[in-house]
């Protein structure tokens, strides 16, 4: 199992969500409320930061409840 962060569209709001995947690729779920970027120091944070950057590259994900 993998996963990234992702943009999700749930209820005309966008949103980056962490989303797993099974490994054939396909979604296995999603966090049910938006993550933050968070970390314990400058470069870790910056890292995550990253992450959250190259979901904004990727299509958005509809949330489905």
């Amino acid at each position: 199992m993998t996963w990234e962060y992702r943009v999700m569209d749930r209820d005309g709001e966008l949103a980056i969500y962490e989303v797993h995947y099974h490994d054939d690729g396909s979604v296995q779920g999603y966090s049910e409320t938006p993550t933050f970027p968070a970390a314990d120091s400058i470069s870790a944070l910056r890292a995550n930061c990253d992450l959250y950057l190259a979901a904004l590259q990727k299509p958005i994900l509809t949330y489905d409840e």
